[in-house]
């Protein structure tokens, strides 16, 4: 009998994108039953610097990772129903300029009694656009 998780959190909608350069285009995929969490980050030290972090999960039963939707570094996650963007506009859609926006540092498939399970995903950024490496592009 194969384990399976309960995902009473996930009850969310979020929009999915992923940059193509090499086709110069912008895939938008919309994703039902996801769970975003959007909180603050504080880093102490002699000048305190905070910024915007996020986790999501996409439950393997909503959508399913490399067949439903691509997620890597450097693609983006809206809370809720996003607009369609061009690959011109790609530069300018940044979470400093677009609210409910996050940009994604990591991506991790989680495995349960050998099959996928979900995927989290998240990162963390300044007012500036900076994180662990840089943002803004």
């Amino acid at each position: 009998m194969r384990a399976e998780l309960r995902w009473p959190l996930c009850r969310q909608t979020v929009t999915l994108y992923h940059a193509d350069p090499a086709a110069r285009q912008v895939t938008r995929v919309v994703v039902r039953g996801a769970f975003l969490d959007h909180r603050r980050r504080e880093v102490m030290d002699t000048a305190s610097q905070s910024g915007t972090a996020f986790l999501l999960i996409i439950p393997e039963r909503s959508a399913r990772w490399g067949v439903d939707y691509t997620l890597a570094p450097h693609d983006r996650v809206y809370d809720g129903e996003g607009p369609e963007v061009s690959y011109d506009a790609w530069p300018a859609f940044v979470p400093a300029s677009v609210p409910g926006l996050a940009a994604v540092q990591y991506v991790d498939p989680k495995v349960l009694g050998g099959a996928p399970s979900h995927l989290e995903a998240g990162g963390w950024w300044t007012h500036a656009g900076s994180g662990a490496h840089s943002l803004s592009n």
